[in-house]
């Protein structure tokens, strides 16, 4: 009798064949983060990117005003947002524009879980900018943000393998929940490096997937101290598949090396929940 391969053992010999279809990293994103990382960016590079897709124009002005971003006065061309946002910033907001777009399947079951995957992945990026830019890492809060976003790419990754396993019909049922979230728990941190890397994105953002849930971290890599504080907010917030209340946020290492306080760690809380993420 032929033995019967497990999801994960299926899942890994589909990542092992030629017939992966990595998800790319969108390209105009991509450019722009490479510039929006030199000394001294081609702003008006950055502005003709944005510009000439009509699309991802509306979305950055419409991000740009949003409660997260809103200043005094209203952002109506894309120069406007580079000058009051920064290069870095608006760097995130196309990032934040391409990314959401992975995050959508024409199959409604995965596309529930990739709705879920969606809200905590933007709340950690929330999350991290928050924590970066008001407890004295304000010079990481672009790098947050973008950190935050990136660091659960793993799972998206498992789910676009589903998805492909699915059309390819080397599956023909969708996995039992409790089946997928323990491959994702278990697999995703290096199926996440792995993409990363495979984009060519920068050595911290690919280490951060890798190491978000590591037993010793770096007590000096402030990033990754703050994306993991983040996480661990958004659980402990309801945002996202992994809900848990009981998590104690003060007495977190990472929390005590950030000095974050109670007050600190209140007002994440709330901010995570104006942030409108659940439901």
């Amino acid at each position: 009798m032929t033995k019967r391969l497990s999801l994960l053992e299926i899942i890994n010999n589909y990542l092992d064949s030629d017939q992966m279809r990595l998800p790319p990293f969108d390209a105009t994103s991509k450019r722009i983060q490479g510039e929006a990382m030199k000394e001294t960016p081609d702003t008006d590079l950055i502005e003709r990117l944005v510009i000439r897709d009509q699309a991802l124009t509306g979305q950055v002005l419409r991000i740009a005003n949003s409660a997260f971003y809103k200043g005094l006065v209203k952002v109506s061309t894309v120069r406007n947002a580079i000058l009051r946002l920064g290069v870095n910033e608006v760097s995130n907001i196309v990032t934040l524009v391409s990314q959401q777009e992975s995050y959508k399947s024409k199959d409604p079951k995965i596309n529930t879980v990739l709705r879920e995957l969606w809200k905590h992945s933007l709340g950690c990026a929330i999350g991290a900018h928050w924590i970066a830019k008001n407890t004295g890492f304000a010079n990481l809060a672009s790098e947050s943000f973008f950190a935050g976003l990136l660091h659960d790419v793993g799972k998206l990754f498992i789910m676009a393998v589903l998805e492909q396993l699915k059309q390819s019909q080397e599956i023909d049922v969708q996995p039992a929940p409790a089946l997928l979230h323990e491959i994702m728990a278990n697999q995703h941190s290096q199926y996440g490096f792995d993409l990363m890397k495979n984009w060519n994105l920068p050595e911290h953002y690919c280490h951060i997937a890798r190491d978000h849930h590591a037993e010793t971290i770096d007590p000096k890599n402030y990033l990754l101290l703050i994306v993991r504080v983040a996480d661990k907010a958004c659980n402990k917030a309801g945002i996202g598949c992994e809900p848990d209340a009981s998590i104690a946020l003060s007495g977190l290492p990472e929390t005590k090396v950030l000095n974050l306080t109670e007050v600190d760690l209140a007002k994440l809380e709330i901010h995570l929940e104006d942030a409108n993420l659940l439901g």
